[in-house]
């Protein structure tokens, strides 16, 4: 049995709100400049049916990481990130924590170096706003080389303006960088319940998320695309078509591989171990079975 990836749960319970349009104003000129550069910058036609790491995203070869260690990424989300499986297993103790994105990613990563370790900091119910007042203590906590974004879901389900939602992305992504640690932005995943709203304000906000990784070199890990399979959520009536299934957090975990492998010094490999097959792409190596 590998080992698992660490896990810092709240308290917090899955649960729906209602859906209702929240739209938001700011004090200041502030929100009109990020709107208006985003808005530009999708309109320019700046995103992509790719899977992988963006081509204007940056690596790690000449990054200053300060006292972080690389071979540590902090998997940083909502309940997607934490690993919920079951709506109807409301009672958190009761969740599996070997289910998730993060305990998949650290095996595939532990595959080409042991030294990896992958930190499970995903927070049930939690939105951008939140997640941007919570990031600079984690990232204070863990000291990790690489924090792996992905969050607005939630705002999406109470639909939030789209800028709103990237506004906070960027104040996470502004957080790790003051903290020398590189960030690896994820599109929001698709939400497969019959929530028209929400699913427009992911189709909008993750054009403004590709755009915003384009103009400032974020290394983007396109969840959405990779993920936009309904196979790969919980199938009615027992499991949430927002969450994804056993499948669908290995497919997961393989895409935020991919673009770890893409920006880590030496692809993420153990300088003791020699590449094989150098020069060509790398697949992520078979998650074991449990």
């Amino acid at each position: 049995m590998p080992a698992q990836a660490d896990l810092h749960r709240s308290g917090d319970v899955p649960g729906r709100r209602p859906v209702t349009r929240r739209q938001r104003r700011w004090t200041g000129g502030g929100w009109g400049l990020v709107l208006a550069s985003l808005l530009a910058l999708v309109g320019c036609g700046h995103s992509s049916d790719s899977t992988g790491p963006s081509s204007g995203s940056s690596t790690a070869s000449s990054a200053d990481f300060g006292s972080n260690d690389q071979r540590k990424a902090t998997a940083f989300g909502d309940s997607i990130t934490a690993g919920v499986l079951e709506e109807r297993r409301r009672v958190v103790g009761r969740l599996s924590t070997t289910n998730n994105y993060p305990n998949d990613l650290q095996a595939m990563l532990q595959g080409i170096d042991p030294a990896w370790r992958v930190v499970n900091r995903g927070q049930s119910g939690e939105t951008v706003e939140r997640g941007a007042n919570r990031i600079p203590g984690v990232l204070r906590a863990d000291q990790p080389g690489f924090i792996l974004i992905m969050e607005g879901t939630n705002n999406a389900s109470r639909e939030d303006d789209p800028a709103f939602i990237v506004s906070f992305l960027q104040s996470m992504v502004a957080s790790a960088r003051a903290n020398q640690t590189l960030p690896i932005l994820g599109t929001i995943p698709p939400n497969f319940r019959n929530d028209p709203g929400a699913q427009d304000v992911i189709s909008s906000a993750n054009d403004m998320i590709r755009a915003l990784a384009q103009a400032q070199s974020i290394a983007l890990a396109e969840i959405f695309n990779g993920m936009n399979d309904r196979s790969l959520f919980g199938q009615a009536p027992d499991r949430d078509p927002l969450h994804p299934n056993e499948q669908g957090y290995q497919v997961m975990a393989g895409i935020w591989f991919g673009v770890l492998t893409h920006v880590a010094p030496n692809g993420g490999r153990s300088l003791a171990l020699r590449p094989k097959g150098a020069g060509k792409a790398q697949t992520a190596p078979p998650v074991p079975k449990r």
